[in-house]
């Protein structure tokens, strides 16, 4: 009779154990790394990055059952973001969270949010487009100094063989090739420039080109997308802001999964409703959202997860305008890819 009970013991036990193995698998195989009691922030600098999570704020306050929380940020602050881990998703310039990544921050590049969406507008004699002449001798306000749009218009003036001045004590002189930039924080920093005179042209990113061109009356442009292909010889276009997450989030593949629906569907709807973005915007982004309906084509939000030939894009785009760090040091961006992606 104690044998048998031993033996009744033993398989209990042995259920026991089943039981809770297949449950820890269980879990493993959702690959959940989230407390669902825990709220996940989600944050993007003002302007077409924001323009990428609009529809989240309403429609998507759990993603996979965990609450979330949205926040625009004015794109100085952006950094902190992911530099003192306080948003768990963060969308931010390419080069700015890769190199935040490669000094040791715990985040990893799923997707490119926003492709390049720059342009140069300002006034010119024939209006149309703003070419590498009529630039020479002149001032120009430029966002993003440290960040893709500074990036992208420092390597196409290098390759057109403009010299960039940023001293302004001296005028910019045209026989030699030069100009002046003014670097700004943002686009209403630009704006106040333009309008005041002080500068001649403005690089600034969608939806502030189209908003510029119908308020002050510039009737020109430069595409700077269409002048960084010219100079690489690469029709595909550039990765200007990217959707970054935290190390472990970025291995839960169902909330993964369910975050690019939402990011789907919600650059479905602006597609389909161009003229009802801005008061949407400024009603549950921030109240001072502006995004013209001609503008949100050329915004080039995305929504898809970075593909294999995404990543070499990125690590291509890196080392051609970012290949050294500030120190002057070379960035082996080649070697970093592990790190950058998930």
């Amino acid at each position: 009779m104690a044998k048998k009970n031993k033996i009744s013991v033993i398989l209990t036990l042995i259920l026991i154990f089943v039981v809770t193995f297949s449950l820890l698998t269980a879990c493993s195989d959702d690959n959940s790394v989230r407390d669902k009691n825990t709220i996940l922030r989600f944050s993007a600098p003002e302007g077409t990055p924001a323009l990428a999570m609009l529809r989240l704020v309403e429609d998507n306050k759990t993603i996979d059952g965990t609450q979330m929380e949205y926040d625009v940020v004015n794109p100085s602050n952006i950094a902190v973001e992911m530099s003192d881990k306080k948003s768990d998703i963060v969308i931010m310039p390419v080069n700015a969270g890769a190199n935040l990544i490669r000094q040791g921050a715990e985040y990893k590049l799923i997707s490119i949010a926003v492709k390049g969406s720059l342009f140069m507008v300002g006034t010119t004699a024939n209006g149309g487009t703003i070419s590498i002449n009529d630039i020479k001798g002149k001032k120009i306000a430029c966002i993003g100094q440290t960040g893709v749009p500074g990036l992208i218009f420092r390597y196409v003036m290098q390759k057109n063989n403009i010299s960039v001045l940023t001293d302004n004590t001296s005028k910019p002189d045209a026989s030699k090739n030069e100009i002046f930039v003014q670097y700004v924080a943002d686009g209403n920093a630009a704006r106040t420039l333009l309008a005041d005179n002080q500068v001649d042209f403005a690089v600034v990113g969608e939806p502030a080109a189209t908003a510029f061109k119908a308020s002050l009356g510039c009737n020109a442009e430069m595409d700077m997308q269409k002048a960084y292909a010219d100079c690489t010889g690469n029709t595909d276009n550039y990765p200007q802001a990217g959707l970054f997450v935290k190390n472990e989030l970025s291995k839960d593949k169902a909330f993964i999964d369910a975050l690019f629906v939402a990011l789907k569907n919600s650059k479905n709807w602006i597609t389909a409703n161009p003229a009802s973005v801005t008061e949407f915007a400024k009603t549950k982004l921030y109240e001072s959202a502006v995004f013209p309906a001609a503008s949100i084509p050329r915004c080039a939000i995305d929504a898809e997860k970075i593909t294999e030939d995404g990543k070499n894009e990125v690590i291509t785009f890196l080392s051609a305008v970012a290949g050294k760090d500030s120190q002057g040091n070379i960035v082996n961006w080649a070697d970093l890819k592990n790190q950058l992606f998930a």
